[in-house]
């Protein structure tokens, strides 16, 4: 169902760009996750924190400067991704490879939906979080860029939809994350206003977040390159007159505790 080599490639583009546009929302997405899960009045500096299939360093430093000095593992996909920590892992993420109960807190951003065995992921984290440990993590949500994916699959007309990854509904994570043994699973939806001026801005900024199409199937569907050309231009007239301008990017915060 998925291209490993590509999801993988998605991480190492990721996280090689300084893309300012994927970085301001790493770096929002980060700070509504902290305010979600730490509590400026509790002490963290003996805690052990896992971030999982990271992509770069910045929940990491976010948590750092709110005086978390916690000790914080990461794991990546590639060797590729150097994130400047020595508790770095190079593992995929149906892997245990770390003890049993060893965290207090597990993240992770944008990397669990592209797991082919989001149960085992799951199960996986709750048995290495302590007892009380939280679980924590953010999906692109159902009705993420709705408006550009609408625009194109109108336009393009595909028998099936191989032009966008698959994604959960609020439902179905947590019913997910409650099978696996999490107790108090809240799942909250927000939706930020993304405003593009050109068609590219879009498709630039899925890539560099990381999560450019990693289906297989996606290869089933081709676009030549005038035809391309076409949509470009009939794209870029339409927010020529201010419509298509707003776009909605849409999240989940999921989490749990064991």
């Amino acid at each position: 169902m998925f291209d490993k080599k590509k999801i993988q490639f998605n991480h190492i583009k990721s996280f090689n760009k300084n893309h300012k546009r994927a970085v301001s929302f790493f770096e929002t997405i980060s700070e509504i996750l902290i305010e979600k899960v730490f509590d400026d009045d509790q002490e963290y500096k003996s805690k052990n924190i896992l971030e999982i299939a990271s992509r770069n360093d910045i929940l990491r430093k976010k948590i750092y400067y709110k005086g978390f000095q916690s000790n914080y593992f990461q794991t990546c996909l590639s060797e590729k991704i150097l994130v400047k920590n020595n508790k770095r892992v190079v593992s995929n993420l149906n892997d245990i490879v770390f003890k049993e109960e060893l965290f207090d807190f597990c993240f992770s951003l944008l990397s669990l939906n592209s797991s082919e065995n989001i149960p085992l992921v799951f199960k996986n984290i709750y048995t290495i979080l302590k007892s009380d440990g939280i679980f924590a993590s953010v999906f692109p949500a159902d009705e993420c860029f709705k408006e550009f994916s609408s625009y194109f699959i109108k336009f393009f007309k595909p028998d099936i939809n191989y032009n966008f990854n698959p994604l959960f509904d609020m439902q179905t994570l947590g019913n997910l994350c409650s099978a696996a043994g999490f107790k108090n699973v809240i799942i909250d939806k927000e939706n930020f206003q993304f405003n593009i001026t050109k068609p590219e801005e879009v498709w630039h900024f899925i890539r560099y977040v990381g999560e450019s199409n990693y289906l297989l199937k996606r290869k089933n569907f081709t676009i030549k390159k005038s035809l391309f050309k076409k949509f470009y231009s009939t794209y870029n007239k339409e927010l020529g007159k201010e419509n298509l301008k707003k776009n909605t990017l849409s999240i989940y915060y999921l989490i749990g505790k064991k």
